[in-house]
């Protein structure tokens, strides 16, 4: 059966949500039972049905509600009602939460019943003049198609635990208001960078959850008046001189340094950024991370912040643009520096000791070697040297680490420690040398 509602989709809510530091914070996680509701499907067409018998009859008995047709008012309750009957036969037959759009959506109508400067009288009212609506209809269909006591009773359970949901954001956002009517989106906005740049940045223990709480984020969010995407992806940007243009949406999340952009962003929404950054201007480098979940930005901010620190110190390839997917092994092994200094000075100290010419030829061919297994001939090949010369290298290689080489915990170290330290050390990176000289004068 076709889903004929009349529909609202252009109505737009232009109710701004306030910055509220001690707000309520607005629920986001699955309220019902851990099944499906029982008899949901049987009841499902007429539900879907329902929006516009809850419209008409919300403005006939809530007066303040009435308005034009076509009205602002008007277009506001009948998308309420739409996204919330949609949302419930979804959430009632996979269990899902409460999606985030409509949390926020319930959540900026009671603020804004409270920024029109009326107490909550009406919304209590409306809500109820709903689930009449939908008693009414539902205990009609049952009695006519001859339904179970058992699956009207479930659904109804489901019903008025929505309900209470979506009451709860309504009362969440009026009394919001009471407390800081006064919004300033760029403070909030500002508020809500902070919270998602320290949300996942320096983890101090693999114990401590990934990634921030979802109704936190949320709360940030709705006052910044950031429409939370599904993924987001972060941006880094190096430039010289005038400052890249900001996108101008509300969508992108943006932070500009001295030197460097950084930029939250929908997945979606990034090839034309990109394509925007890179068309203004010759002398910048974009760096970009791969899809997260907005509570994941803060670790998506750091990678691409890293990316573009790792271009400077001649570890990552200076290309226009930067794909953080293409590099995640560097990134992954540059994560912690100074525990690869650290490692660096245990498990390389017999290079490190080396000449800088035999330390860069043997530590290539080393790794070479760690990571692919090859012959003499085949490494070789690879370096662009001649097989002898390899096999010299070889028998140094084994002077300064005897039989450590057969130790597989040793070659799995020493892997990491060189793939991460060479290329730094190529670059110009001298700091592994100067610390070992300096541990070396003080007798460490």
């Amino acid at each position: 059966m076709s889903d004929d509602r009349p529909r609202n989709r252009e109505a737009e809510d232009e109710i701004d949500p306030p910055a509220d530091d001690g707000a309520e914070a607005m629920t986001d996680a699955p309220i019902l039972a851990p099944r499906p509701t029982a008899g949901l499907q049987s009841y499902r067409d007429v539900l879907l049905q329902l929006s516009q018998p809850i419209v008409d009859q919300v403005r006939a008995e809530v007066p303040a509600y009435r308005g034009p047709d076509g009205g602002r008012r008007h277009q506001l309750i009948s998308r309420a009602a739409d996204a919330a009957l949609d949302a419930f036969v979804e959430i009632a037959a996979r269990r899902a939460p409460v999606p985030r759009k409509l949390d926020e959506l319930f959540h900026r109508m009671g603020w804004g019943e409270a920024q029109d400067g009326n107490d909550t009288e009406n919304l209590e009212l409306a809500m109820q003049v709903a689930m009449r609506v939908i008693w009414r209809h539902l205990t009609d269909f049952a009695v006519d198609r001859n339904q179970t006591v058992e699956g009207l009773r479930d659904l109804i359970d489901a019903l008025l635990e929505y309900r209470d949901h979506l009451h709860a954001q309504l009362m969440s956002g009026h009394s919001m208001w009471g407390r800081d009517p006064y919004y300033d989106e760029n403070r909030a906005r500002v508020r809500l960078w902070d919270l998602l740049w320290g949300g996942t940045v320096g983890r101090i223990s693999p114990l401590r959850p990934l990634g921030l709480d979802t109704e936190v984020m949320n709360e940030a969010a709705l006052q910044a008046g950031w429409p939370v995407p599904d993924q987001v992806v972060a941006i880094a940007v190096s430039y010289h001189g005038k400052p890249p243009p900001l996108p101008e949406t509300a969508e992108v999340l943006a932070k500009l340094q001295a030197d460097r952009l950084h930029l939250l962003c929908p997945a979606d929404l990034v090839g034309t950024i990109v394509s925007d950054l890179t068309r203004s201007a010759t002398d910048r480098r974009v760096v970009v991370s791969w899809p997260v979940t907005p509570e994941e930005s803060g670790s998506a901010l750091l990678w691409s912040l890293r990316a573009l620190d790792l271009v400077q110190l001649g570890v990552i390839p200076p290309t226009q643009v930067v794909r953080c997917v293409d590099h995640t092994i560097q990134l992954w092994l540059h994560a912690e520096p100074l525990m690869r200094r650290r490692l660096c000075q245990e498990l390389l100290e017999p290079l490190l000791a080396e000449s800088p010419n035999s330390r860069e030829i043997l530590s290539e061919t080393l790794l070479t070697w760690l990571e692919t297994r090859d012959s003499a001939p085949a490494i070789a090949a690879r370096l662009d040297v001649h097989p002898q010369t390899v096999r010299y290298r070889w028998r140094r290689i084994n002077e300064l680490f005897g039989e450590a080489l057969h130790d597989p915990e040793f070659v799995i170290q020493i892997t990491l420690v060189l793939k991460s330290s060479l290329l730094l050390w190529k670059g110009g990176d001298q700091r592994d040398f100067d610390l070992f000289r300096d541990m070396k004068e003080a007798g460490q």
